[in-house]
């Protein structure tokens, strides 16, 4: 068998992997929302199947997250490869400075140079504003509580979900993590606090999950302005960030979501 049609095995494994993946994501959400269903319905409740079926639906949603960072741990094994045999992902040879081409496109492990990244990003960022009344109504007609008023980013990533920050709220959000000791935490990483929400997007966009930090806050490692970094986020199953913060590349991380 010749290189080509190696690569091309395996770039169609990788394709399949991202469909699989994004079908974790879906059946996450499903569970996330099913879970809090069921606790409203059965608050208060003395049926004895209640703890069981509720630490029933705790395990499959670990379940689900351990499938998605398993697809996500079977491409960098695909794209290491085909650097190796190929001298490019999966996804096919790099044409500019942070994309790839083919089927899977997607951004780029490695960025060039931080000129480059953030320009892309201050473009990113303003051709979103022109669908923040559309993706507001979408979550709207999904009956989820949105504040428009205080929604001050928003982004739609590459499988479809919706996510967002808002400040001003109680729960969390933007002030919660540009809070003076979150940004010096950040800034101690090397991000400063102008950094900080183009950081936390970016990883939610193109960031791999590497591992789950604290009570159950996944931590996603991505390349930005030429570094790559960790940071820790958490994403309520509505796609609204109540919380971020930075993670050392040396630190050890959990595999599993909840500790055991």
């Amino acid at each position: 068998m010749s290189v080509t049609e190696v690569v091309e095995q395996l770039r169609q494994a990788h394709a399949l992997l991202t469909v699989a993946r994004e079908a974790t994501i879906v059946a996450e959400a499903a569970i996330s929302e099913g879970r809090e269903i069921f606790d409203h319905a059965t608050t208060g409740s003395v049926w004895p199947q209640v703890p069981e079926i509720r630490r029933l639906g705790q395990e499959a949603g670990d379940d689900v997250r351990l499938a998605h960072n398993a697809m996500i741990q079977a491409q960098q094994i695909i794209d290491d490869y085909c650097h190796t045999i190929a001298g490019h992902s999966a996804a096919g040879p790099e044409t500019t400075p942070g994309t790839t081409t083919g089927p899977t496109a997607r951004p780029a492990e490695t960025a060039p140079s931080s000129t480059v990244d953030m320009t892309s990003k201050e473009s990113d960022a303003t051709d979103h504003r022109t669908h923040y009344a559309e993706w507001i109504g979408e979550r709207e007609r999904a009956g989820v509580v949105i504040r428009p008023k205080n929604v001050t980013r928003m982004t739609r990533m590459p499988n479809g979900r919706i996510v967002w920050i808002e400040e001003k709220n109680p729960d969390g959000g933007q002030d919660h993590i540009l809070d003076d000791d979150r940004i010096d935490e950040f800034r101690r990483m090397g991000v400063p606090e102008e950094d900080i929400m183009d950081l936390v997007f970016t990883a939610l966009d193109r960031g791999t999950v590497v591992g789950y930090s604290g009570k159950d806050r996944p931590v996603y490692e991505v390349v930005f302005k030429g570094e790559r970094r960790r940071v820790a986020i958490t994403v309520m199953w509505t796609g609204i960030i109540i919380g971020a913060h930075p993670i050392s590349r040396k630190r050890k991380l959990r595999t599993r979501l909840h500790r055991s």
